[in-house]
């Protein structure tokens, strides 16, 4: 398998090869905070003002494709999405208009984030019905192979499959919703 730019898919230093690519991205974009984590970056820009969120949404994706053109790498436009958060007081109807390399960019109301829903109001309601049927799911399994498997391995499946979903964004849901202050 002849390779000249990249690495192979799934390749076993694939994803390391990749931070230590991308490793200075952060340092070359201005009014903004990246999170990254393996092949996933989130782009946040804040504002009070609109008007200046604009102005600085464009800004940032200019600094952004200039570090993405020099670097040869591409960004999926249709996997990629906008996302304006809001309270419900603060409801605001103007939509920022993003374009990456000539490209729109699509609004979005929710998005997926490290496995967690989240939506444009910071609700936790999708991913409480997301996260409702997954758990449906594994439950069936369990309680289907309870008859088949010992007790010792119904309960590896369960703190696998079950309990990890449960304890994965407990900190953010408590956290986050304002139940612990």
């Amino acid at each position: 398998m002849e390779i000249n730019q990249g690495v192979p898919q799934d390749s076993v230093l694939g994803l390391l090869l990749f931070l230590l690519y991308i490793h200075d991205l952060p340092v070359n974009i201005q009014d903004a905070n990246l999170v990254m984590f393996a092949d996933d970056i989130n782009v946040l820009i804040s504002d009070s003002d609109e008007r200046f969120l604009q102005t600085k949404i464009d800004r940032v994706v200019a600094e952004l494709e200039t570090w993405f053109n020099r670097n040869d790498l591409m960004i999926n436009t249709v996997k990629t999405g906008v996302m304006l958060f809001h309270n419900r007081q603060t409801h605001v109807l103007v939509k920022p208009l993003v374009t990456f390399n000539n490209m729109n960019v699509d609004n979005t109301a929710e998005i997926k984030f490290l496995d967690i829903l989240i939506t444009d109001k910071l609700k936790w309601h999708s991913h409480v019905q997301l996260l409702a049927g997954t758990l449906c799911k594994v439950a069936f399994m369990v309680k289907s192979l309870k008859e088949v498997l010992s007790p010792n391995l119904i309960q590896n499946i369960y703190f696998t499959k079950f309990h990890s979903l449960l304890q994965f964004c407990i900190f953010f849901f408590f956290f986050g919703s304002g139940i612990w202050g």
